[in-house]
């Protein structure tokens, strides 16, 4: 077996690099999410996203948001017997704009987001699969093998490994809604998603040049040239059309919001700049041209608020994402035992006239298997926790700040290739800021 073909399965893996509040979602479009997850029956300019129909019980006139969120996540893999591995992720900015016009039963809304992805991830010391499957084929090497006995290096020490990979899905979405009575409301709208991933993967020969004259400088080059390799350089791009429902219930103090987003159907086509032979054999969904599956499924959001006193309000959620029916790169749904399920609650408080403060707790449960789960591209199950405020600075201009924390349930299988025991962990930071204008 040629050296690059031990790759296979890590290049494989990141077909599913994913950032999103779903396997595909980022459902933190606003800092009013930030602040209190339970949104599905919200009313304001950020329902264009979350609850659509409750912008029909609005006030006249335009209304406007943009705000904007800084995202810190790391990935750390713990192997038996290879030791700790860390993968970071740091998105500086993460903006969206939302914009709703009113006039009586009728409304018009818009906005610009990351719909999906919105950062990238880099392994800088490499993953336990790639050590674990190049010390086995690097020690059945005559000739690194005979240098290690030489050198008393390990396989490890030979080389250095480097993954990264990012996904962006950017939306524009564009709908309206209509107050039918007192108490209910509908909306239709449409989000386009354009999709753009970017791969790489290589190994760098780590031998030191004082080597030279232990093996001979032709075999040191030779052995430069084995350890050191572009695995996979490739982008790809692709565009679907997201068709959004939404109806809502007003009566008194009690809203309640649904929303569904169908299934939208991605495919993304690469555009491969380099490809090393024997990965293109093993994975041709790689190759210069092709295209690749990169749906985002059906979403289905309910919730409902109510106002407990003029100062005092609640609210609650369920999302379902329809996992199992979309297709994922390298048919990855059918690793899933279920679709994904997260329950959300929030409060928030008026304890002056122009400000609120506000707090919301998620739980989010997918439907996991150690099949599923990899070493570049792993979701966990999690509590997130956030909080902010949201200040009145006059009667048309408001500005929001919040701060969420993800907390990770963790995960140990033993890789089926490896055989190896290891152990999946993640964290996740957002802070964000926003200013609403109403006019």
């Amino acid at each position: 077996m040629r050296f690059s073909q031990v790759h296979a399965t890590v290049i494989l893996s990141f077909a599913g690099l994913s950032f999103a509040g779903g396997l595909a979602h980022n459902t933190n479009q606003s800092i009013d999410f930030v602040r209190n997850f339970a949104q599905d029956a919200s009313s304001g300019v950020q329902a264009a996203y979350y609850n659509p129909a409750g912008l029909a019980f609005g006030n006249d006139g335009w209304h406007f948001a943009v705000h904007n969120q800084t995202i810190w996540q790391t990935r750390t893999l713990t192997a038996q017997g290879l030791g700790e591995y860390d993968g970071k992720s740091f998105v500086p900015t993460m903006p969206s704009l939302f914009v709703d016009w009113h006039r009586g039963p009728w409304n018009a809304f818009g906005g610009l987001m990351i719909s999906g992805g919105g950062g990238g991830v880099d392994f800088d010391d490499g993953l336990p699969i790639i050590d674990a499957l190049l010390s086995s084929k690097l020690n059945a090497n005559a000739q690194l093998a005979g240098l290690m006995k030489q050198t008393g290096l390990s396989a490890t020490d030979l080389y250095d490994a480097e993954f990264s990979g990012s996904q962006y899905i950017f939306g524009f979405l564009l709908g309206g809604a209509y107050q039918i009575n007192d108490m209910f409301s509908v909306a239709l709208g449409a989000r386009i998603n354009y999709a753009t991933n970017s791969y790489e993967g290589k190994t760098t020969s780590a031998l030191d040049t004082g080597l030279k004259s232990v093996v001979g400088e032709d075999t040191y080059a030779a052995l430069n040239s084995q350890l050191s390799q572009t695995l996979l350089d490739c982008d790809q791009t692709g565009f679907g059309v997201t068709p959004v429902i939404g109806v809502d219930f007003h009566y008194r103090k009690l809203n309640v919001g649904v929303k569904y987003e169908y299934n939208t159907s991605i495919k993304v086509k690469n555009d491969t700049k380099e490809i090393s032979e024997t990965v293109a054999a093993l994975l041709p969904q790689f190759k210069d041209g092709e295209t690749v599956d990169n749906d985002m499924p059906g979403f289905l959001s309910v919730g409902a608020s109510y106002a407990w006193l003029d100062w005092l309000r609640t609210s609650a959620g369920y999302h379902h994402y329809f996992d199992t029916h979309a297709d994922y790169p390298e048919d990855k749904e059918k690793a899933l035992t279920g679709d994904e399920n997260e329950y959300v609650f929030g409060v928030e408080v008026d304890p002056i006239q122009k400000l609120t403060l506000s707090a919301g707790v998620q739980r989010t449960l997918y439907g996991l298997s150690d099949e599923y789960i990899e070493d570049i591209s792993f979701n966990l199950n999690s509590w997130s926790f956030g909080g902010g405020f949201a200040y009145r600075v006059t009667d048309k201009l408001t500005f929001q700040a919040g701060y969420m924390v993800t907390l990770f349930d963790p995960w140990t299988k033993t890789d089926s290739a490896t055989k190896i025991p290891t152990k999946y962990e993640r964290t996740s930071q957002n802070v964000g800021v926003g200013l609403n204008l109403d006019i």
